[in-house]
């Protein structure tokens, strides 16, 4: 039952149509916290404390997404090319939702690899971020700026990316 309702969490909204609203920044949204905060290990094993970025004025977009989200895919070389133009001012942080029996970490590794995708991916196992950010489907990217609030949350990529990274000076 966990395993269907997992699936129908991720296969639902997100790989569907992508309504204007959904595109929309959000100028300062709540950050909705989820439990126990934003620490996590990558599958590198290199701890990240997005609570501390956001705490100096940083950026941060997360990036939901799925090995066989056809989206995902799609949109996984413009990701790469924003990460590139606005990183450090904008951390990228791709969030692989569901248990290890779901996800294949190998198949994962080499979509990354293929891809040239040089953020971090970070295995949400527990769904703690996926539930904390109230994401229905891949893929979802969720902006976070100084301080936590939700800047951007949508189906695909803002179009304006510098609108979220943090200026020099």
């Amino acid at each position: 039952m966990k395993r269907l309702i997992f699936l129908l969490l991720i296969l639902c909204p997100g790989c569907g149509g992508n309504t204007p609203e959904e595109r929309s920044v959000r100028n300062s949204s709540p950050a909705l916290k989820p439990r126990g905060g934003l620490k996590f290990r990558d599958m590198a094993g290199k701890s990240h404390d997005i609570d501390s970025l956001l705490g100096q004025g940083q950026s941060v977009a997360l990036i939901f997404w799925q090995t066989w989200c056809k989206p995902c895919l799609r949109e996984m070389p413009e990701l790469v090319k924003a990460d590139l133009q606005y990183s450090p001012r904008l951390s990228f942080y791709g969030i692989i939702s569901g248990p290890d029996k779901d996800v294949d970490e190998a198949k994962v590794k080499k979509i990354v690899a293929r891809l040239g995708v040089g953020y971090p991916q970070v295995r949400d196992r527990d769904l703690r971020l996926s539930r904390g950010f109230e994401v229905g489907g891949t893929p979802t990217i969720v902006i976070l700026g100084p301080g936590g609030s939700i800047l951007y949350r949508g189906h695909r990529p803002p179009d304006n990316w510098n609108a979220f990274a943090k200026q020099d000076g």
